[in-house]
């Protein structure tokens, strides 16, 4: 029973090929009736030819029993491989539902619990329900009609045997009840501990620069043996209660066993039973119950399934980015001539009760640059999140092109914004497919064209393979800067109406970030820039500056204004103007 709900919990987030599914099962059944007939052909093999001496009759159940094992094989190979043809679909179709909701879940989410646990739900809980769905289904099924098939024909040889059969059942099926509340208990254990290992060796392999640099060698060992020793014996309790779910019933089945041997030993020497008979009986016995221990085993299995079905939903049951919840607009987004841009009008942003945005008020322009500065910490990358739909306010209005935000889908925002961060993520493969991914659809001399803007033509003339070299992940083998001007290629390949820069030239040396600045501000020219840096020198002309600190705007306007009338403002120019001296005369 409850394999049956949890079959139908999982298949309402997948698509069942029925068709396919129904002749794999149809191949199975046929291949199990052929392979449980031989029992019952080899009693009479015994009788007619052993005992009773028919020689004739013994070229004839040879053969048959020869057909029956050679078509049993030929359909168990078919249905092997329908099942498992269905079986990778399956999995691909869970991990799409999965990757698909990742999309759709905030970034702060994400950000907060790190690769292990997304790593564990596309790895570990996926494989799961892949081997549930695939295999112990299957099983489920096979065991279950091999037990009945099974029953039915030792009825048919003996009604007392047949008793002794159907009340033992009851019996077995009960041994493993008895370990539910543990076995699902350490299941959850040994799910959860897979997944703090996860994210653990993802930070020991990222952290590895840190380790080394601070001799953390030892502290590293010391941790990753703490964190195994918890996650072998939370495995080892899960499987001493497994196994002994399933020793117990084997014990139960040899006493079975013996009644029967017992029983039917009296009735061959009282003449009620032929030999043949006792033989196949005793076979059919070992084949109903044995189904009995196989789904006895299966039923630890069932409890690491149960509770990756359980993670699987309660995750594809968390809450959605507001942007996701939006349908997307059949026309494109009206913009009236002198209304703003970008707009927010008393703009709160919390995170996990701890307010980090409080009355927020901006206006932008369509054709102005607007620079946001201020400490460290002061809330510009926070904003920008927020702008771009990753966090979502609290309280306020916010408004992309006239439209509220929280009236927009994810596609609305991303046909008329581009972000780009200080932390610039390259994919593994070519250079040129790092850019294309600004917009797909963009020609080969458009894409050297952004290459181009991002000042990286003299970069690429020192590869071999230009725009073709091939980067692994995050493109390690690029400097920091490098990774930033070909993340700015594929924001500019893109053409955003708005374009929203949060510290994207902070790895460049002042006069490469200099040259990328004009050809950012050219190719936006007559559209909407928002950048934040702590280069004020590079912000100076903006159209509007606003300054930030400790979660609010203290003060906007040009450059000028801002000096003579601002104080904190005032103070960074200062500061900055102070390092450079200082950098001039070192």
């Amino acid at each position: 029973m409850q394999s049956i709900k949890l079959f139908m919990r999982l298949t309402s987030y997948i698509n069942v090929n029925w068709k396919l599914t129904s002749l794999a099962y149809l191949c199975t059944i046929l291949a199990l009736t052929l392979n449980l007939a031989q029992p019952f052909i080899f009693s009479y093999l015994i009788d007619e030819v052993l005992i009773a001496g028919h020689q004739e009759k013994l070229v004839f159940l040879l053969t048959l029993f020869g057909s029956f094992a050679l078509g049993s094989v030929v359909l168990s190979i078919i249905r092997t491989g329908l099942f498992r043809y269905l079986g990778i679909r399956h999995m691909l179709d869970l991990r799409d539902v999965l990757l698909a909701h990742i999309r759709r879940i905030p970034l702060t989410e994400i950000e907060k619990h790190g690769v292990g646990k997304y790593s564990a739900l596309l790895g570990w809980d996926t494989a799961s329900m892949g081997n549930f769905l695939n295999h112990i289904v299957v099983e489920m099924v096979t065991q279950w009609f091999t037990m009945l098939f099974a029953i039915s024909m030792i009825f048919y040889m003996d009604a007392r045997l047949g008793w002794i059969t159907v009340a033992s059942i009851p019996v077995l099926l009960a041994i493993p009840r008895i370990f539910v509340k543990p076995m699902k208990k350490y299941a959850d254990g040994v799910r959860s501990h897979n997944e703090e290992v996860g994210t653990y060796l993802y930070e020991s392999i990222e952290g590895s620069k840190e380790i080394r640099a601070y001799g953390l060698e030892g502290w590293e060992r010391k941790k990753n043996q703490s964190m195994y020793k918890d996650l072998v014996a939370v495995s080892t309790k899960e499987t001493l209660f497994r196994m002994f779910s399933g020793q117990t019933g084997t014990l139960a089945f040899s006493f079975i066993l013996i009644a029967v041997y017992s029983m039917g030993s009296k009735q061959v020497l009282a003449g009620t039973l032929s030999v043949g008979m006792l033989v196949a009986a005793v076979q059919y016995l070992n084949n109903a119950l044995q189904p009995i221990q196989v789904m006895n085993n299966f039923f630890g299995e069932m409890q690491q399934s149960e509770v990756a079905m359980k993670r699987i939903e309660q995750f594809l049951e968390s809450p959605v980015e507001q942007a996701a919840q939006q349908k997307n607009k059949a026309v494109s987004i009206p913009f009236p001539g002198e209304s703003a841009e970008v707009s927010c009008k008393q703009v709160h942003v919390s995170y996990e009760g701890t307010q980090i945005l409080r009355d927020i008020d901006i206006t932008v322009r369509k054709g102005q640059v607007a620079a946001f500065v201020g400490p460290s910490g002061s809330g510009k990358s926070t904003l920008f999140k927020t702008l771009a739909g990753f966090m979502e306010a609290e309280a306020g209005d916010i408004r992309i092109r006239n439209l509220p935000m929280n009236q927009m889908s994810r596609s609305d925002l991303t046909a008329h914004m581009a972000i780009l961060s200080q932390d610039s993520y390259l994919f593994s493969g070519t250079l040129y497919e790092n850019i294309a991914i600004g917009r797909l659809d963009a020609t080969e001399d458009e894409i050297k064209e952004a290459a181009r803007l991002a000042s990286l033509q003299s970069l690429l003339d020192t590869l071999p393979n230009g725009l073709q070299t091939v980067v692994d992940h995050q493109g390690f083998q690029l400097s920091g800067g490098q990774r930033q001007r070909f993340a700015i290629a594929r924001a500019l390949l893109k053409r955003p109406d708005i374009l929203i820069l949060d510290e994207p030239t902070s790895a460049l040396d002042r006069e490469t970030e200099e040259q990328v600045m004009v050809q950012i501000k050219q190719a936006m020219k007559g559209k909407t820039l928002l950048i934040s840096t702590h280069r004020l020198d590079i912000i100076r002309n903006a159209d509007i500056i606003y300054v930030m600190d400790q979660g609010t705007v203290l003060d906007c306007g040009t450059h000028e204004e801002l000096v003579g009338r601002c104080r904190k403002y005032a103070a960074l120019v200062a500061g900055q103007e102070q390092e450079e001296l200082l950098e001039k005369i070192g």
